[in-house]
């Protein structure tokens, strides 16, 4: 895994051992911020499910001005904090460990974001309540105090999953399918 574009581009990251994690591909990574080229320059970052800190590090890597990890996971923090230090983004990074439903009061403090990433593990969105429950944490994102004026949430799905077209104050303005994941963008309306 690597950075694609950016000043880090071709930079590895490293992955976290013995447990499983879903790298963005390379060419959707690619198709994403090409959908996102213009949001990214000077943008504040929230990269949630961080996993291998790979999108928030992304994002940092084509000009974002900060970014925000967060995970439960602590072999996934310590590969952020790895994958930061390789790429020279400590000054820019911030990582908290902890639950992402409970993430609210770190996201307020930090706040408001310009972009906002949430994958969380696909076997979350595959039980109808944890889906709720995602769905009511995305809706929490839309938040003045969270989420920017203009701001993006970015949410990456199984593609057997559905989303409704509204999730609270957000509603989504573009949906695209990669193989066996979707990505739904959702602005405030």
């Amino acid at each position: 895994m690597r950075i694609i574009a950016g000043h880090n581009r071709g930079l590895k990251l490293a992955t976290p051992k013995g447990i499983e994690v879903r790298p963005i591909l390379d060419r959707v990574r690619e198709s994403l911020f090409g959908i996102l080229r213009n949001d990214v320059p000077e943008a504040r970052v929230a990269d949630l499910f961080a996993g291998t800190g790979v999108i928030g590090l992304e994002a940092l890597s084509r000009g974002a001005e900060s970014c925000v990890f967060v995970d439960r996971d602590t072999s996934c923090i310590a590969t952020i904090n790895d994958n930061i230090q390789r790429a020279h983004l400590e000054d820019r990074s911030r990582v908290a460990r902890g639950d992402v439903f409970r993430s609210a009061k770190i996201l307020i403090e930090d706040g408001p974001f310009d972009l906002v990433f949430v994958d969380p593990p696909y076997r979350m969105l595959r039980s109808p309540r944890e889906h709720k429950k995602v769905e009511a944490f995305i809706a929490q994102l839309g938040e003045p105090d969270i989420l920017a004026e203009d701001g993006i949430v970015v949410f990456r799905f199984p593609s057997d999953a559905d989303v409704p077209d509204r999730i609270g104050p957000l509603a989504q303005t573009d949906q695209r399918r990669y193989g066996g994941m979707k990505i739904a963008l959702l602005k405030a309306e």
